[in-house]
């Protein structure tokens, strides 16, 4: 196992990470190479002994009022530090007539795996060109290889409406059912539904999280120790709001109100837990081994200048059925291991 784990780093472009290097949130994050890291609204996959992070890469230059999209970012890692660039794994490049053409809006990116079919299957927010937002879809492409080529293949309407859904979490739960847990357009519910055994389609009708307030964005879901846990945010646009927090012992609820997770204060802007610290949530990370080790993942969006959007990624305390993110200057994984 070391040796194909060696074999695959090198493979990657990885070395070794710097000894006690540091996850700095609110700073510019650049890749091994001094590049600044472009990849927003993503997830981490953990896949053969390497960290894989997909996400929005944004157009240099260009406001999301200009269509900054341009598809879907890979890195690897294999300490959560020092990231490698693998490329674009979907590019928004072809022609008008089609689906993935320049000036639509493809958001919040996920990749999910699969071992029955043994494909890496990368699921994304989806508005059509010059379709406006109105209606929402998931777009979905697959691939063999977890840095590609990605195919795209199809998208669908989800949420039993016919303006589809917003924001959403790709939330794979213990038994390998993978479900879709997204806002209901236009009513602005949260809904969930399983999906087929090959994870490329809802598998039937969508049912509402009950409990969970109307206009939850920014869905990130997790289990631990047998209790559903999620993360997320109002609904300002592109402005900074609140977090807030939920958990259940179903998907389908009652989701109990948690209220907001977030202490402490990020000193590069000065905003505390009122404004999630100047960002949104878009995705909860387990690290692999000792279980009870969570990531949450949030992005300090800059509609004007996406391209300069910025990271913070804080770990997750749980304690007595609630969890807690508190701000951290810097930190990495070895701190799970203290106690």
């Amino acid at each position: 196992m070391c040796r194909t784990i060696c074999f695959l780093l090198v493979a990657l472009g990885l070395t070794c990470g710097e000894v006690g290097a540091q996850i700095r949130s609110g700073e510019t994050w650049y890749d091994a190479r001094g590049k600044v890291l472009n990849a927003h609204g993503g997830n981490l996959l953990f896949y053969d002994g390497v960290y894989y992070w997909y996400g929005e890469h944004k157009i240099e230059g260009l406001s999301e009022a200009t269509h900054a999209d341009g598809g879907v970012h890979c890195y690897a890692s294999n300490d959560l530090v020092t990231w490698y660039d693998q490329g674009m794994m979907l590019p928004l490049n072809r022609p008008e007539d089609e689906d993935l053409t320049h000036e639509c809006n493809s958001d919040r990116p996920k990749v999910v795996y699969n071992e029955r079919t043994r494909c890496f299957v990368l699921f994304f927010k989806l508005y059509l060109r010059g379709m406006g937002s109105d209606v929402g879809y998931v777009g979905v492409a697959t691939s063999r290889s977890p840095v590609g080529p990605f195919r795209y293949s199809h998208k669908f309407l989800g949420g039993n409406s016919a303006n589809g859904t917003g924001d959403f979490a790709m939330f794979k739960d213990t038994d390998g059912v993978l479900y879709h847990i997204a806002v209901q357009k236009p009513s602005k519910r949260l809904v969930y539904c399983p999906m087929t055994d090959d994870y490329l389609m809802p598998a039937g009708e969508y049912r509402f999280c009950e409990g969970v307030a109307r206009a939850t964005e920014a869905p990130a879901v997790i289990r631990h120790e047998g209790r559903y846990y999620l993360l997320g945010s109002g609904s300002t646009g592109w402005a900074p709001n609140a977090a807030r927090s939920y958990t259940s012992t179903s998907l389908a609820g009652p989701w109990q109100d948690l209220g907001n997770p977030l202490k402490g204060r990020n000193p590069h802007n000065g905003l505390g837990p009122e404004l999630s610290f100047g960002g949104q949530s878009h995705f909860i990370f387990g690290l692999p081994g000792e279980a009870g080790r969570y990531v949450a993942m949030f992005d300090i969006n800059k509609p004007e200048h996406p391209y300069e959007s910025l990271y913070i990624w804080l770990p997750m305390r749980f304690e007595s059925g609630r969890f807690e993110i508190a701000w951290q200057d810097e930190w990495n994984i070895d701190m799970f291991d203290k106690k």
